[in-house]
C-alpha cells in the first residue's frame, strides 16, 4: 500500500462517521503528521495508522493523537495535559510582540544603545509553553519566566522549549495560593490566557474539549470566570513595573467586567480591550 492509498483508506473510515470535508483534513494531517514522506508503507506503519483513525473516530482531536499543534508558525508537542493552542491565543502573542517592537523602537532612539533595558516577562498558566517560547524565539532581547500549577504541564513545556531553542524559565506556581514566591524585580509584562470558563457553561461546550482536554486549564469554580483576572489584577501592584503592561486573553462574554477590574485597580493610565480577527473582543492591554 502507498502513501495516496492508506490516505484514501482512512479517509474512507472516517467518512463514515464525521463529515466528509473534516474528514479529508483530518486523513491528510493524520498521514502528514505520522509518516514522514521516505517512511515505507509497512505493516506496523498501517497498523499504528489504525489505531489512530480509531482515536479520531472515537472523537479525540487530532493534535492529541499526533501529538503536534500548529502555532504562530511553529509545530509544539501537546498532550492531554495541556490544552491545544488556539488561532486566538496566535493573536494574543502578535500583540505582545508588537507592543515589544513598540517599546524597543522607543528605547532605541536613546543614543547610548548599550544600556538598552531587556524586558522581563512573565506568563501565568503556560500550559505548552507556546506563548513564551515563541515570544522568545521572535524576540530574543527579553527575559522570560513561565509558571504553571501542573507539573505535567511544564514538562511539556520544558520539552517544547528545548526543541525550539528557547530560553525561558519554568517553575511550578499555584496563581491562586497565598504563599506566592515573588520576583526579585518587577515585570515589564505580564500575559495570561488563564482558565476563565465557569463550570456552569460546560453543557454549551463542545463534547470533545469537555472530554479530553485538561479541566483544570479551562474552568473556575465563579459564577463568571473572573477569579484568575482578579487575582493577576491584584498581583500587579507589586509584581509589575511601574511602566509595565497586562496582556490577557479574554472570556469574551464577560470582557467589560474584566475591564471593569483592571480600571478599579487605580494604576493603569490605560485599558482597553482589542477585538480578534473575527471581531469578537478576546484581549485586555492595561498599561501603566
Amino acid at each position: 500500500m502507498d502513501r495516496k492509498t492508506l490516505q484514501l483508506t482512512v479517509l474512507t473510515r472516517l467518512s463514515l462517521h464525521i463529515d466528509m470535508n473534516e474528514s479529508a483534513r483530518l486523513a491528510r494531517y493524520l498521514i502528514e503528521d505520522l509518516i514522514p514522506l521516505d517512511t515505507a508503507i509497512t505493516e506496523l506503519v498501517e497498523a499504528k495508522i489504525d489505531k489512530a483513525t480509531e482515536k479520531l473516530i472515537a472523537g479525540k482531536p487530532l493534535q492529541y493523537v499526533t501529538h503536534r499543534a500548529d502555532f504562530y508558525g511553529y509545530q509544539y508537542y501537546v498532550d492531554k495535559a495541556v490544552l491545544i493552542p488556539r488561532p486566538e491565543t496566535e493573536e494574543l502573542v502578535y500583540q505582545v510582540l508588537q507592543y515589544l517592537k513598540k517599546i524597543n523602537n522607543r528605547i532605541s532612539s536613546d543614543r547610548n544603545l548599550d544600556m538598552r533595558p531587556t524586558p522581563a516577562i512573565l506568563d501565568i498558566g503556560t500550559g505548552s509553553g507556546c506563548i513564551p517560547v515563541t515570544i522568545k524565539n521572535e524576540y530574543n532581547e527579553c527575559n522570560i519566566i513561565a509558571v504553571d500549577i501542573s507539573n505535567a504541564a511544564l514538562k511539556v513545556a520544558i520539552h517544547n522549549a528545548n526543541h525550539h531553542g528557547a530560553d525561558v524559565t519554568f517553575f511550578k506556581q499555584d496563581i491562586l495560593s497565598e504563599k506566592l514566591t515573588k520576583p526579585n524585580e518587577p515585570y515589564d509584562i505580564i500575559i495570561s490566557n488563564p482558565p476563565y470558563i465557569p463550570t456552569s457553561e460546560i453543557a454549551v461546550m463542545s463534547e470533545s474539549t469537555v472530554k479530553h482536554e485538561p479541566q483544570i486549564a479551562l474552568f473556575t469554580d465563579d459564577e463568571f470566570g473572573l477569579v484568575f483576572y482578579q487575582r493577576i489584577a491584584d498581583l500587579c501592584s507589586t509584581w509589575l513595573a511601574d511602566d509595565g503592561a497586562v496582556f490577557l486573553e479574554l472570556n469574551e462574554y464577560h470582557s467589560h467586567k474584566i475591564k471593569e477590574i483592571y480600571l478599579n485597580e487605580g494604576s493603569f493610565d490605560s485599558v482597553e480591550i482589542i477585538e480578534d480577527m473575527q471581531g469578537k473582543p478576546r484581549i485586555l492591554l492595561a498599561v501603566r
